[in-house]
């Protein structure tokens, strides 16, 4: 990750940036709550009218993730692209270059998870050991010059020395809390400039990993950026291989400065690369370890929860401690106490979410259904059905989920081609009626 032809770029914005946000009313269909909390008189989920098809575009739709403003991304491996709906079904301008996705080598793309963090940083991964981004600020306001040299004085000896972006020393130097950065130097270098307004990639398997893991041959399968300003993401790497402990985990990645950029408003902003973090949590066959990985979700609090294939429990959660230099993850969830780690209550556990309020939505492929639990982990109700009495899905082949800020339940259907979505009937406007 030390070549600059290699690595890609990522920004930091201020607050500021919501403002910059153009804005769109919240559909008349579903009325706006306050607090989500599940409460007495709850019924059943209904589904809503209609159903995201092909029609709006999709084809393979895989996983599914809703930014801070509302807007909803859908990872569609189908046609190498990711879509972009408001909570209405219409596609905003502004996000054509997330069609069609490429790497450097122009090799087509098939993402198979998004997410989105509070700058409007779009992540994604491809099944690979790979970390694409491409930011929506960026491309808003654009791009006047980039940095291609900087002078670097040290801060004890007081010696100076000019070094070029992207060259092992201007990163030893950028990084390094005895050198510190007094001038720079831009050019409006268009080749440079456009290959940061792209998707491009943020970080592949790095030598700083940790021995016996392979890096190379990782396979994430699950990501997931903190909805705070917390300069990190996740990933959950599937690869297992044929060492022991096999490589099952979830891996932290931090945001590594790399490049001043000059936005064509006037802001000096720090272009990310990003850099092998603290170790999450690896192989295990209990509460809050990791055996093959499907997908991960993260709230507020920065507890992180996971899906995984293997032995023994299909869903858990790790919670966080920060009194140290780095996060220690604990189990949220412990077995025969809490219902959302009972595995009888699941065929095939394949992705889960969480909404504003904590409670947590499994998809079951198999059961072709999503189950719904509170923030303790106690089970709620089913959705995917036309009533509470049904046992008949809705969906063919559900393999994820995510939840706006409205309780409105997204639900990607790769089998149908299809994103289906789901609110209580208690919360429904009069207007709205289950499918037909």
């Amino acid at each position: 990750m030390k070549k600059l032809a290699i690595v890609a770029f990522l920004f930091m914005i201020s607050n500021l940036f919501v403002s910059c946000v153009d804005k769109f009313a919240i559909p008349s269909d579903v009325n706006s709550n306050d607090n989500n909390d599940f409460v007495v008189g709850d019924t059943t989920y209904l589904q809503l009218n209609p159903v995201w098809d092909s029609s709006y575009g999709l084809f393979k739709p895989v996983e599914i993730a809703i930014a801070q403003d509302g807007r909803i991304f859908i990872a569609d491996s189908g046609n190498h692209s990711i879509h972009v709906f408001d909570q209405n079904g219409n596609s905003p301008a502004g996000f054509d270059l997330l069609k069609n996705l490429m790497d450097e080598d122009s090799t087509m793309l098939s993402p198979v998870d998004v997410d989105v963090d509070n700058k409007m940083n779009v992540f994604f991964i491809d099944g690979s050991n790979r970390v694409f981004v491409w930011n929506h600020y960026w491309n808003t306001v654009g791009i006047n010059r980039v940095s291609t040299r900087g002078m670097f004085v040290n801060i004890s000896s007081g010696i100076d020395t000019v070094e070029h972006v992207g060259t092992d020393v201007w990163y030893s130097l950028l990084n390094s809390s005895d050198w510190e950065l007094v001038s720079t130097v831009f050019d409006d270098d268009t080749i440079m400039i456009d290959s940061l307004l792209r998707p491009h990639l943020f970080y592949a398997g790095s030598d700083l990993d940790v021995y016996p893991y392979q890096t190379d041959s990782s396979r994430y399968t699950g990501l997931t950026a903190p909805a705070d300003d917390e300069n990190m993401i996740f990933v959950t790497d599937d690869y297992g291989g044929e060492q022991s402990p096999p490589q099952h985990r979830i891996v932290q990645i931090n945001f590594q400065p790399s490049i001043l950029v000059e936005l064509s408003t006037g802001e000096i902003v720090w272009a990310f690369t990003g850099k092998f973090g603290p170790f999450v949590e690896g192989y295990g066959t209990g509460a809050g370890t990791v055996n093959q990985p499907t997908s991960l979700d993260v709230d507020y609090q920065g507890n992180l929860y996971y899906t995984q294939a293997g032995d023994y429990f299909p869903v858990h959660m790790l919670v966080p401690n920060f009194s140290g230099d780095f996060a220690a993850y604990t189990s949220g969830f412990q077995p025969e106490a809490d219902d959302i780690m009972n595995p009888s209550l699941y065929s095939d556990a394949v992705d889960v979410a969480v909404d504003n309020d904590k409670n947590i939505y499994v998809v079951d492929q198999n059961n072709a259904d999503v189950s719904v639990f509170d923030s303790k982990g106690r089970f709620f109700k089913m959705a995917g059905y036309e009533s509470s009495i049904d046992t008949t899905s809705i969906m063919g082949k559900p393999v994820a989920v995510a939840v706006d800020d409205r309780g409105v339940v997204y639900v990607c259907d790769m089998d149908h081609g299809s994103v289906y979505r789901f609110k209580l009937s208690n919360s429904l406007d009069e207007d709205i009626l289950p499918e037909d």
